[in-house]
Formats: C-alpha cells, sequence, structure tokens
C-alpha cells in the first residue's frame, strides 16, 4: 500500500511539475543577465507568444481549450489577450456568451454575478469567463498575458475614454490584480497600441492602473501613487519602446515595442531592441508587435500582398539576434478570430482562425524558441564584430549573437558572409546550419577557432539545391566552441 501510495506521489509532483511556475517558481528579470527573463530559481525563460487578442470576447469554452491547445504544441508559451477590447461598445454583449464587462460603462462596477456555473447563462459572467481562460491556460502550463484595456479608453483617437481619473483607473486595476492574486501563470501588459502621452494625463492613468494592479496582487488597497511591484511582471505595449517614458518606474519590468504592418523588412525590429539593449541600468525588452502572418503589407492586402512566414522569420530573428528576450508571433485572422460567423474586424482577413491556426510561421517561430534554449541565455550579447564582410542593409541585413563558447549569425537572404574566429572559446569551432523553416540542424565541419572563415549558404531545401539567395533562403550560422 506504501508502494502505490508513493507512485501516486510521484505522479501527482510530476503533473503539477509541469507548470513552470510552481517548478521553478515564479517569473523575473535574470539576476545574471538583466536583459532576460528567468524564473525564481535561475531557470531561463525565452518569452515566445501568440497575439490571441480577441479570445476573450469571440471564443467560446470549448474554442478556447482547442486554440490554447494549438498553441502549446506549437511552443508558444504566452498568449497576449485583451480584457476590454478595443473594438467593444460600452451598451452591446461584448462576448460570445452575450455578457457585458461593466455595469452602466462604469469601469468602476464589473457586471459581476452570483455563482459561475456555464451551463446557467445568469450564473456564468464576464468575468467568470476570463477565469476559465487563465485556469485552461494554466492547466496547459501556458501564461496569460493580460491587457487590462485596449489603450484606446484610456488614450482615445476616434471615441470617449472610459478611463478620466486617476482613482478609476486604480480600482479597474485593483480590481483585475486582486481578483487574479493567485493566478501564478498572469502577466500584466498595459497599453494597447497607443503612445501613453498622447492624452496630457495619459501617463499618470497608466502608473495609477499599474499600481492597483499591484496593490489588489498584494491585496492591500491604498493609492497614494507607492506599490510593492515584486509580486507582478508588467510591461507596456506600443509601438515606440516603453522604455521611452517608464524606464526608471518601478512597475515596468520588460520593455515592449512593435515592428507592425507598414513594410516588409522593417528595421524597427534589431533597432529598438539594440537601442534597449544599449540602456543604462537595461531591462529585457521584446517586439510584441510584429508583422503579422497573413496580414496586408501597409494594411492595403489588395495593392501589396500580404506578410508571409519569411517575414515573421526576419522579424523574429532579427529582434532575437539583437538582444530582444523573446518575440511575440501575430496571425491575421487568429488576433480577431474571425471565420464564417464571426465578423471581421479587419474585412482583409483572407482565412478564418482555425485555419490559421496551421499557418507556416506559427510552427517556425517555436523552431526560433527551441533554438535558443539550447544555449545558455544569461550569456547572450549581440556582437556584430563577428560580421568582417558579407554585412548588407535592408533585407540583407546579418544579427549575430554570443555567449562564451557559442554563436549564432542570422542569414536572411544568403550570400557567403566572412565571420570572425576566435570570438568564443575553445581551440576549434564546430560548425552547423540551422535550417529556420524547418528546424533541422546540418553540419559543416570543425575548424581552427582562428582567423576568419567564410560561409556559403546552402541551398534552400532539398528540392532546390542551386536556390541560395534571394527573400526566403534564410539560415543560422551555428558556432559552437571545442576543447
Amino acid at each position: 500500500m506504501k508502494i502505490i501510495c508513493f507512485y501516486i506521489h510521484l505522479l501527482f509532483a510530476a503533473a503539477v511539475s509541469s507548470q513552470p511556475w510552481k517548478a521553478h517558481g515564479p517569473l523575473q528579470v535574470s539576476k545574471e543577465n538583466p536583459h532576460y527573463i528567468s524564473h525564481l530559481d535561475g531557470t531561463p525563460f525565452f518569452w515566445m507568444a501568440d497575439t490571441g487578442w480577441e479570445m476573450l470576447h469571440r471564443l467560446n469554452r470549448t474554442e478556447i481549450e482547442t486554440y490554447l491547445e494549438n498553441r502549446k504544441a506549437k511552443s508558444f508559451n504566452v498568449i497576449q489577450t485583451v480584457i476590454i477590447s478595443e473594438f467593444i461598445h460600452m451598451d452591446k454583449v461584448t462576448n460570445f456568451y452575450g455578457d457585458s464587462i461593466f455595469v452602466d460603462e462604469n469601469p468602476e462596477k464589473p457586471k459581476i454575478s452570483a455563482g459561475k456555473n456555464p451551463k446557467y447563462q445568469d450564473e456564468y459572467d464576464f468575468w467568470d469567463h476570463v477565469d476559465f481562460a487563465v485556469e485552461t491556460a494554466a492547466k496547459k502550463d501556458l501564461y496569460l498575458a493580460l491587457l487590462p484595456t485596449w489603450g484606446e479608453w484610456v488614450t482615445p483617437r476616434t471615441d470617449k475614454a472610459l478611463f478620466n481619473t486617476m482613482e478609476q483607473a486604480y480600482n479597474y486595476g485593483w480590481f483585475l490584480g486582486n481578483r487574479h492574486r493567485k493566478s501564478e501563470n498572469v502577466i500584466w501588459i498595459l497599453g494597447g497600441d497607443r503612445q501613453p502621452d498622447e492624452r496630457k494625463n495619459g501617463i499618470e492613468l497608466w502608473r495609477a492602473m499599474a499600481e492597483g494592479v499591484a496593490d489588489g496582487t498584494n491585496n492591500i488597497k491604498k493609492q497614494d501613487g507607492k506599490a510593492d511591484y515584486t509580486s507582478t511582471l508588467m510591461t507596456y505595449h506600443s509601438f515606440t519602446s516603453s522604455s521611452k517614458w517608464f524606464h526608471t518606474d518601478e512597475w515596468i519590468d520588460f520593455h515592449t515595442w512593435g515592428s507592425y504592418h507598414a513594410e516588409v523588412n522593417n528595421t524597427t525590429s534589431y533597432m529598438a531592441a539594440i537601442a534597449d539593449w544599449n540602456l543604462p541600468n537595461p531591462k529585457p525588452t521584446l517586439n510584441s508587435e510584429p508583422c503579422y502572418e497573413g496580414h496586408g503589407i501597409n494594411y492595403a492586402i489588395d495593392d501589396n500582398g500580404v506578410f508571409t512566414s519569411a517575414d515573421v522569420r526576419i522579424a523574429a530573428y532579427w529582434s532575437v539576434f539583437s538582444g530582444a528576450a523573446g518575440f511575440t508571433y501575430g496571425c491575421q485572422p487568429i488576433w480577431q478570430f474571425t471565420d464564417d460567423t464571426r465578423k471581421k474586424h479587419s474585412p482583409k482577413a483572407f482565412s478564418n482562425w482555425q485555419d490559421g491556426m496551421e499557418m507556416p510561421g506559427a510552427k517556425q517561430v517555436g523552431y526560433l524558441k527551441n533554438l535558443m534554449l539550447r544555449f545558455p541565455l544569461n550569456e547572450l550579447q549581440p556582437d556584430q564584430s563577428l560580421i568582417i564582410s558579407g554585412q548588407g542593409d535592408c533585407a540583407n541585413y546579418i544579427p549575430a549573437i554570443r555567449g562564451k563558447s557559442f554563436a549564432l549569425i542570422y542569414i536572411p537572404s544568403g550570400g557567403k558572409p566572412e565571420i570572425q574566429l576566435g570570438k568564443i572559446s575553445g581551440q576549434k569551432i564546430k560548425a552547423s546550419w540551422f535550417d529556420p523553416r524547418t528546424g533541422e540542424t546540418t553540419a559543416i565541419g570543425e575548424f581552427e577557432n582562428q582567423g576568419t572563415r567564410t560561409f556559403d549558404v546552402p541551398g534552400m531545401s532539398k528540392e532546390l539545391t542551386w536556390l541560395k539567395s534571394g527573400r526566403g533562403c534564410d539560415w543560422v550560422l551555428v558556432l559552437e566552441g571545442m576543447k
């Protein structure tokens, strides 16, 4: 009997430990390298998120299960989603089940009903549905990065603001933090496209909301401009890095920015990462709004075509190999969860979300995550001095990042770059090609770790061995030191 109980205990422990926050502790800025995120016990965390912005509004319980399971299988570990959507109208229902968020459009009065049984419409409210998403994500070992409200409702461009006073922002933030104070898989992302200073008091409103989230998480209610932020992980989402406004703020743990959807080969993907890397007292930084797969280039699908998986890969590798602590993927039909039964927020979405889950870029960014976790993230530093010749501009920009005994060099459009050896430890180096389209690695050979060496990229595929340059001919050169 004792043996049976012992094995049951082991099985239970294994099930619990699969949740990274239980196995390794909460997320924090790495103590060893402040450019990266780690767990409390030092285990590295490489951010790989999907933009499921409209999940809480458009999907039912079964669909949320389906979507999250698909993302888990593709190596995502974070889902970015918004509570007050950019597209809601305060006097209309706001989710699949016909629920409203607030009473009388008052952000200090969440519409909460007694009970939470989904079988009864008068019990299961909007906030129960949010809880379900958080709990379902946790069961699948996923973090949910919750945006309390899209930026439009704090810094409006087209509609009236919902939040007008610091008290409103604080109290709403407090409600959210307090409701999810025991949810170990919740990350907070304030903002939502809007620059915080687009409104005169915008920065103060966001700071008040951050204070409310932290106080609610700590079960303390005292709006005094101070809070204990050690129990939260927070950032701010906009197209300019949050470091512009909040770098020295105590509440913000890491920065985000976006290369967005205006152009292919958007150099923001690496320039913003480099700029944040070089800040004094740096924090982790992320491209959390890159070009979305299937999104119209410069928002015009008919004239310009759409971003493909090749564009996604370029944005991802440019960002990560320039010092970003991870990457956020986006897909045009998925962020809005459009299909034949749901109106398109963006009419140019050419697919439904069910098919969108299988677009190739989603699996390919998972290969990037797996590659990075092969190496100690705490050692990483961008190092362009590895590139002696072959460096290009626009689509041909080659970023390089290295640790003590390894280096990773992304070659986006083929060519024959000349690489400086001797930058990593080891008498010899082992070189290989990593294919960002398939995740496969092909050995090149072993060489003396000195001088320079030119590496000629292989053909794009087994069928196209002659095609070594141009769009889609991207490769990662992996160098590993040997004793």
